[in-house]
């Protein structure tokens, strides 16, 4: 009987703090965060409803993963005004983001844009870059004529693995930097 109540009371006290985070303010999502299912993958889709190019790099990687630092999946895209990019796979991570300046200090911390193939240090940024020029020309990764402020996203709260992340680009003269980027998601079916 004795072993019972000792096997019981680490789980009654492993339920009752679990109980406690989640009633926190600010600690929910990071239980969320912290417990999601992470395997296989994401779908990320961008949507540029602007005028003019952008030029951003994104990518996931766990935040949490610190010694050493783990590793980050980058991608960049220099995508057209008024388009919509092809489809890309990303490993899911506990986290997403279109900029920001997490994502760009771990990309640096572990070198990836040293091991980047056709590494394009203009659209390397905490934010989005929009230009007038068009893509393929020099100077289209650059800010010319403005930039949204970077997205992330968290795995458990805001998406599951398997799920299709969609960000939307957004010319917006009420945000800093002219524009913005709306974010939904497309739940895997089940």
């Amino acid at each position: 009987m004795a072993t019972k109540a000792l096997i019981s009371l680490p789980v009654a006290m492993l339920a009752a703090v679990a109980s406690l985070l989640v009633l926190q303010p600010g600690c929910g999502p990071a239980l969320l965060n912290l417990t999601a299912e992470r395997r296989g993958n994401v779908t990320v889709r961008v949507i540029n409803t602007t005028p003019y190019t952008a030029a951003f790099t994104y990518g996931s990687w766990d935040a949490w993963d610190r010694s050493p630092p783990g590793p980050v999946q980058m991608q960049q895209l220099v995508l057209a005004a008024n388009s919509s990019s092809a489809p890309a796979t990303v490993t899911c991570a506990r986290n997403f983001s279109i900029g920001t300046r997490d994502f760009i200090e771990r990309a640096e911390l572990v070198d990836a844009p040293e091991t980047f193939s056709n590494f394009n240090p203009d659209a390397f940024d905490s934010v989005v870059h929009f230009s007038n020029i068009p893509p393929g020309n020099p100077g289209a990764a650059l800010p010319t004529v403005g930039t949204a402020l970077g997205n992330a996203r968290l795995l458990g709260r805001h998406y599951e693995c398997g799920d299709e992340l969609i960000f939307t680009l957004v010319e917006d003269p009420d945000a800093e930097g002219g524009f913005r980027i709306d974010f939904s998601v497309i739940p895997e079916s089940e």
